[in-house]
């Protein structure tokens, strides 16, 4: 049966997050095929598992970031749903992705996510988003930035188009080192530090108060929404 959904996990030396990973999808989700996005200067570290798409593409400067918005819009026509999800999250709750997909479906466009036991409601720090957003802006999130501000954008996107939607009991954990659910890793220190977080929140900022009232016309215009204020 062809799936509707796509979950991409951009990942770099991280073998045993992404093996976990795999695991617990294959073991919780039921619409989706998985994804990974490795660089080329690394990728021989992974094992290849079956029924498992593997990416290799240079590493590019946006990183994390990059390589998400590369795979979403390169296989945007084959699906009706991206999921990203980081290779330190672990899907819990049986049929997480279809129980995310069903908002978007009956709806014809939007942006779902659960609870990572982290964020919560909010921020959408794994996010499920339809593929004609991704279609209609060119990007999954904004290519300016590289690791930092990405489910701001994902939740304000949602909430633009009254098409967010998030599930308290869909649980797909963010184990996440600074909440001690996972080692703090040189992956974690090459992203949340100051240097990142600056340009991240920067270029953010420049994007929202910039071009992002402009992406919301864009997107009513290609999904047939009446625009009534587009005003942030």
């Amino acid at each position: 049966m062809k799936k509707t959904n796509l979950i991409i996990i951009p990942s770099r030396n991280r073998v045993t997050n992404t093996e976990r990973a795999i695991k617990a999808i294959k073991e919780t989700a039921t619409i989706s095929d998985i994804m990974i996005g490795l660089d080329a200067d690394n990728h021989e570290i992974y094992p290849r598992f079956d029924g498992v798409i593997y990416e290799v593409n240079p590493q590019t400067e946006k990183r994390m970031n990059g390589t998400l918005n590369l795979l979403s819009t390169r296989y945007a026509n084959m699906y009706e749903t991206v999921y990203f999800m980081g290779d330190d999250h672990l899907p819990i709750t049986k049929g997480w992705d279809e129980t995310l997909y069903q908002p978007i479906k009956e709806r014809g466009y939007g942006v779902s996510y659960g609870n990572d036991l982290y964020q919560g409601q909010n921020l959408p720090t794994a996010v499920m988003m339809s593929t004609n957003i991704i279609k209609t802006l060119g990007f999954m999130s904004p290519p300016e930035q590289i690791h930092m501000f990405l489910d701001n954008f994902w939740k304000s996107v949602g909430e633009r188009l009254e098409a967010l939607t998030y599930f308290d009991d869909v649980i797909v954990e963010h184990l996440h080192a600074y909440v001690g659910k996972s080692e703090l890793d040189e992956m974690y220190l090459s992203v949340n530090n100051p240097e990142v977080a600056d340009n991240d929140g920067k270029r953010y900022g420049e994007y929202i108060y910039g071009k992002f009232d402009n992406d919301i016309i864009r997107l009513k215009n290609a999904l047939n929404i009446p625009i009534t204020d587009c005003l942030m």
